[in-house]
C-alpha cells in the first residue's frame, strides 16, 4: 500500500534539496538528450523543448508549479522576460531559490511562495502560462489539479507539463508491482497514463493538446544518477541518511528498469485553454 503523504514529501525536499543542488545543479528534473550533451546541458534542453512546444510568449505571466530550486523560473525570466511565480511545498527550497534569485538579479521578475499544489487557489484567469515539471507525480488528485490550472489560466493561456507516467493498464509492458514500489520510494502519490492526462485536459476545457513520449530522450538521467552514487563523498554519507532516503536512492535502478521495460514512460504535454 502506498503510504505517501504531504508531510513526507515536504520533509524529503527540506532535507535533501541542498544535496540535490550539490550533485545535480539547480534543475531537479530529468535531462533531455539530443546528442552527447552534459547532464546540465540536457536539463536545459528539457526546458527548451517544453517552452517550444507550449509556444510561450515573451513577457508572459507564468505560474511554475513545483518550482524546486527555481531553475525553470530563472530560465523563463532570463530567456523570455517572463514574470514568474514559483510555488513549492518546501520552505527550504523557497529560501534557496530566493537567495539564487537575488544573486542573479532576478528578484524583480521571479517570486517564490510555499504552497500546496494539491490546493491551488491563486485566482481566476490570473496567468498566461502554467508550467510544471515533475510535480504532478506527488499530487493526490491529478484531475483536480488540471481543472485548477484551467481556471487560473486566461483564455488562450497555455499549460506545459512534464510527468512520469505508468503504462496503460492492459498493455503488455504494464507492471503494477514495480510501479507501486517506485511510487513508495520516490514519494509519488500515484502515476497517471497518457490517456489519463489527455482525458483530464479535454475535460477541463483545454484544446490543441500535444502529448509526446520522450522516454528515450530522458532515460539516461537514471544511469547518471546511479553513477553519482558511486562517488566517494556520496558513499560516505549514504549510511547516515534515513530509511526513507535510502529507499528513494535504491529506486534509481528500478526507474531504469521501468523505463527499459516500458512499465513507466516520460510524458511531455502542452495544451491551450479554449
Amino acid at each position: 500500500m502506498n503510504t505517501v503523504n504531504i508531510n513526507a514529501i515536504r520533509s524529503h525536499y527540506d532535507r535533501l534539496s541542498i544535496f540535490y543542488w550539490f550533485l545535480w545543479g539547480e534543475h531537479i528534473h530529468h535531462g533531455f538528450w539530443r546528442n552527447g550533451e552534459s547532464p546540465e546541458e540536457a536539463q536545459v534542453h528539457l526546458i527548451e523543448e517544453l517552452a517550444n512546444r507550449t509556444r510561450m510568449q515573451r513577457g508572459d505571466k507564468v505560474l511554475d508549479v513545483g518550482c524546486g530550486l527555481g531553475g525553470s523560473s530563472f530560465w523563463l525570466a532570463r530567456k523570455l522576460n517572463c514574470s514568474v511565480l514559483g510555488i513549492t511545498i518546501s520552505p527550504v527550497q523557497k529560501r534557496l531559490a530566493e537567495k539564487r534569485a537575488r544573486s542573479l538579479g532576478l528578484s524583480n521578475r521571479v517570486r517564490f511562495v510555499v504552497e500546496d499544489a494539491n490546493e491551488l487557489d491563486l485566482g481566476t484567469e490570473s496567468f498566461d502560462a502554467i508550467w510544471s515539471i515533475e510535480c504532478s507525480e506527488h499530487l493526490f488528485e491529478k484531475e483536480r489539479f488540471i481543472r485548477n490550472c484551467a481556471r487560473m489560466l486566461r483564455p488562450g493561456g497555455v499549460l506545459g507539463l512534464c510527468t512520469w507516467l505508468t503504462a496503460e493498464p492492459f498493455s503488455p509492458s504494464a507492471n503494477s508491482t514495480l510501479v507501486v514500489k517506485i511510487c513508495s520510494g520516490m514519494l509519488c502519490a500515484s502515476l497517471g497514463t497518457f490517456n489519463d492526462y489527455i482525458s483530464w485536459m479535454n475535460g477541463s476545457g483545454f484544446g490543441e493538446i500535444r502529448a509526446d513520449d520522450v522516454t528515450r530522450q530522458v532515460e539516461k538521467t537514471w544511469e547518471i544518477c546511479q553513477d553519482i552514487l558511486h562517488r566517494p563523498m556520496v558513499r560516505a554519507v549514504l549510511p547516515l541518511m534515513g530509511s526513507q532516503t535510502r529507499e528513494f536512492i535504491t529506486g534509481f535502478s528500478e526507474m531504469r528498469r521501468a523505463y527499459r521495460e516500458g512499465a513507466m514512460l516520460y510524458g511531455m504535454f502542452s495544451a491551450r485553454k479554449t
